[in-house]
Order: C-alpha cells, then sequence, then structure tokens
C-alpha cells in the first residue's frame, strides 16, 4: 500500500511538471503622473475572457464586467473577477505564470489585462485598461508546454490622454447625496 502511495504521488507530481501552463508578460508600463518607467509598486490583473480548453474552474469574464466594477469604485469585485495577478518589478516588467497550470490538452484562452498604480488593489488610486481591453490568445494542441500571452510595450499607450482613469470613491459620492437629501428634507419641512 505504503509503495502504491508513493507511486501515485511521483505520478502527480510528474503530471504537474509536464502539465501546459501559460505565461504573461507586460512591458514598459509608466506611472500615471508622469512620463517615467515606474520600478515598482503597480500590480497587473489578467482575467480570462474565453476558455475553450477542457480545464473546469478557470473564472471567466467580460471587459463590461470589470469595467462595470470599476466604475462603481468595487476593486475587491475586479481583483475576484481576476485569474492571476503580478507585481511591477524592476525596469517596469511585469511578467509570469498566470498559475493557470494544468491540463490544456486543447482549445484555446483568451485574456485581457488592467494595471493598477498600487501594489495593493484596495489602495490603488488610478487604472488603466491595457490596449483598451483588446485580447491576447493562446491555443493548446498538447497538454505539455508553456504559452505566452505578451501584452508588449506600454510607453506609448499610457502616456495618451485618458489612459488612465481615476478609481472613483463611492463613499464620498454616497455621503455627500445622503447629505444633500437631508438638506432637501430639512428645506421641505421648514
Amino acid at each position: 500500500m505504503k509503495k502504491l502511495v508513493i507511486m501515485l504521488g511521483a505520478v502527480a507530481c510528474a503530471a504537474c511538471v509536464n502539465a501546459a501552463s501559460i505565461n504573461w508578460t507586460i512591458s514598459n508600463v509608466y506611472s500615471a503622473a508622469d512620463t517615467a518607467t515606474k520600478a515598482d509598486g503597480y500590480v497587473a490583473y489578467l482575467f480570462l475572457s474565453d476558455n475553450t480548453s477542457n480545464v473546469s474552474g478557470l473564472t471567466v469574464t467580460t471587459l463590461d464586467a470589470v469595467k462595470t466594477a470599476l466604475a462603481a469604485g468595487k476593486l475587491s469585485d475586479v481583483a475576484a473577477l481576476s485569474s492571476a495577478s503580478e507585481a511591477l518589478v524592476s525596469g517596469g516588467f511585469m511578467g509570469k505564470a498566470t498559475g493557470i497550470s494544468s491540463d490544456f490538452a486543447s482549445g484555446a484562452v483568451s485574456a485581457f489585462a488592467v494595471i493598477f498604480d498600487s501594489s495593493d488593489i484596495a489602495s490603488a488610486n488610478n487604472y488603466y485598461i491595457v490596449n483598451d481591453g483588446a485580447t491576447k490568445s493562446v491555443s493548446f494542441t498538447s497538454s505539455t508546454g508553456a504559452k505566452n500571452l505578451a501584452f508588449g510595450s506600454q510607453a506609448t499607450a499610457t502616456q495618451a490622454a485618458g489612459a488612465w482613469t481615476a478609481v472613483p470613491e463611492p463613499t464620498s459620492g454616497l455621503l455627500m447625496l445622503l447629505g444633500m437629501a437631508g438638506l432637501a428634507l430639512r428645506r421641505r419641512r421648514a
């Protein structure tokens, strides 16, 4: 019995090592305030928009769902829709394996990315939808190997007017609405 358990463990480890995986990269990330390459303190989130592979359990979402959560300032909802995230490293480069590593024997996966100007999404002030939400796709024909989603250099795009958008802060808006309602009610009674 012990030998059988050890053998099953070895097979499982071999399967993990030989499993197909998805890598992703974003280069030359510029800060929201200027045109200098950001060295650290930012984070990118990857969102799967399509999964035709036989791998279940992957979060699939739409750009509209992410935009709705961003517009409402619900950054925890944004993080929940994501399939992977990566902090910015030196040189304005983000890149890693997604953590999506499994038996992609066939099918395809498409994804888009969003960058936030904080290493902690909860304290982000600005966000940038990479390439206006255009997806990158990879196709699998084997259960081994790695595929790369390369989002390219963001040097030109992030410097364009309006590329970075301020994250709305819903608490202030709600308090202001509550105060205005109170003033209106007080005025009506007077």
